[in-house]
């Protein structure tokens, strides 16, 4: 299994869910209240931790899944038990042989819809550029049909689903060829400073709700002194 047991990843759930959390589920009335309608909000939060890159399935930090721009196809619920995210249902009867349905009206921030082939060359990038990936899936073939994605492993792997839950198996876009990554998340990369911060913006067509900030920004500093003086001074919100 990855590194990252379920605590832990539940903990970076809950930095994530700060991001995820600034959307709202579509309400049940055809008719929206004002308190509904997205805002022209920004949030600053400034992370100890300086981040090399918003790769998914390179960066160790796991920055684009706490920023909210990338998305796994399982996530780890409040109480800690899988979660269907991009794909809604899967299934195996041997644990070697998996189908998953991909969830339809998903869109990546380069605007192509997310299918089962996209997510196979996800996936298979990830694997690729990844080595703990590869080893902790241990995918034999994957194989892609409209929204069926179906997974066979080298071996009986009931675990199999909740290595998804790994934010290095996050989903993008592996054809949109910018500098910053296409995923499927409420906030689309913006600009990208090594080290320094990311800035986003509010993903328009988000699949799962509203998304109520229009900008947020993540900032890096090591310097716990200096993290404390910028929140003191107001220069971020949340540290």
């Amino acid at each position: 299994m990855f590194k990252n047991q379920y605590f832990k990843l539940f903990i970076l759930s809950v930095l994530a869910g700060m991001m995820a959390a600034c959307s709202s589920a579509p309400s049940a009335s055809p008719s929206s209240s004002a308190a509904n309608v997205p805002q022209d909000k920004s949030v600053t939060l400034l992370f100890n931790v300086q981040s090399p890159s918003v790769d998914p399935h390179t960066d160790v930090n796991y920055t684009a899944v706490r920023a909210g721009v990338s998305e796994t196809l399982v996530k780890v619920s409040k109480d800690l038990k899988l979660e269907a995210w991009l794909a809604e249902k899967w299934d195996s009867k041997d644990g070697q042989h998996w189908t998953f349905n991909i969830r339809s009206g998903v869109i990546f921030h380069s605007g192509k819809a997310v299918d089962a082939a996209a997510v196979k060359d996800s996936l298979e990038r990830a694997q690729k550029l990844n080595p703990s990936v590869k080893n902790a899936l241990h995918i034999r073939d994957i194989q892609a049909d409209g929204q069926i994605l179906i997974i066979t492993t080298d071996k009986p792997f009931p675990e199999f689903v909740s290595e998804l839950v790994h934010p290095n198996t996050a989903v993008i876009d592996t054809i949109f060829t910018g500098d910053l990554p296409s995923g499927t998340g409420p906030f689309k990369a913006a600009s990208f400073r090594a080290g320094s911060e990311l800035n986003l913006d509010r993903n328009e067509q988000y699949w799962n709700g509203e998304v109520k900030l229009k900008h947020a920004k993540f900032m890096f500093n090591e310097d716990a002194n200096a993290r404390q003086l910028a929140f003191q001074a107001k220069d971020v919100d949340i540290v």
